[in-house]
């Protein structure tokens, strides 16, 4: 996809990266934001946009230093038959501490320009968050799910695309296979109702302490990653009326989970198993 061709409004950080291509003048980045928010679809368009070969790793596979130190300095130190080379580094903050700092100094020496995805900010140490410049990629609003969705459905409306941006939390990938799949307006609507209600069960199981329950309703959601489960159920919790206390040990418990999902060595059932388990425990200490 063309950078002229993607979804944003004047202050998505899409505007100030244009702009800098328009002038010559492109550091090292960092795109930080929920998964589904077009950090890759960005760097892929900047690097068709200059030409350059791209090499894309993906953090999450591979945490450690040895990563860093063999394959990506190997590209980092070689160059390429274009003019500019772009490493993209996807889930950079699934990176442990040394791997990170290892990658900050090839970014200071090697030839490649460097551009990382990061699902949580807050995991990205703070010697490579000065190296880069950082954007804040956001959920997409109704008003730009709009312009996608009307590329398919030109009646669609704003009260039905708030809908669909609601649904999905922004997630325009999620909101684009949905759109692909929906065979009219009423069809994308349905689909975008029976997805809000998927999360809305496991939030009320939290608040009511319902493990059993929780289990099985999350065990229904393959096929989408730990990261994006997570938070769109956080989402999905934080708009129920939750006691102050049990909340904040479920945030606790939560951004436990969120950091875990990184190195995570099981399968999705696993997962879920330790997620479920850990907030049940807290809830029987604290009782």
């Amino acid at each position: 996809m063309k950078l002229e061709d993607m979804i944003h409004d004047a202050e998505h950080p899409l505007s100030a990266i244009k702009e800098m291509l328009s002038e010559g003048n492109l550091p090292d980045l960092l795109l930080h934001g929920p998964p589904g928010t077009g950090k890759t679809t960005t760097a892929h368009a900047i690097a068709s946009h200059v030409g350059a070969d791209i090499h894309e790793f993906n953090a999450s596979d591979e945490r450690g230093i040895d990563f860093i130190r063999n394959r990506v300095k190997e590209v980092a130190t070689q160059r390429g038959y274009s003019d500019h080379t772009i490493i993209l580094l996807d889930e950079a903050d699934g990176l442990t501490k040394q791997a990170q700092d290892a990658l900050r100094r090839i970014i200071e020496t090697g030839h490649a320009l460097f551009i990382l995805t990061a699902n949580d900010y807050a995991n990205i140490t703070g010697a490579l968050k000065s190296r880069c410049l950082a954007f804040n990629f956001r959920p997409y609003n109704a008003e730009e799910v709009l312009t996608l969705l009307q590329t398919r459905f030109p009646n669609l409306t704003t009260e039905h695309s708030a809908i669909v941006a609601a649904a999905w939390n922004g997630d325009l990938r999620e909101i684009s296979r949905a759109m692909e799949r929906a065979t009219s307006v009423d069809n994308l609507i349905a689909i975008a109702g029976s997805t809000a209600q998927t999360y809305a069960n496991p939030s009320l199981s939290i608040v009511g302490g319902d493990w059993e329950s929780l289990r099985k309703e999350l065990l229904i959601l393959t096929g989408v990653s730990t990261i994006s489960m997570l938070n769109r159920l956080h989402d999905r919790v934080r708009q129920l009326d939750m006691e102050p206390a049990r909340f904040h040990h479920y945030s606790r418990i939560w951004g436990d989970a969120v950091l875990a999902a990184h190195q995570w060595p099981l399968g999705y059932e696993g997962f879920v198993d330790w997620f479920v388990g850990s907030l049940a425990s807290l809830w029987d200490k604290e009782e």
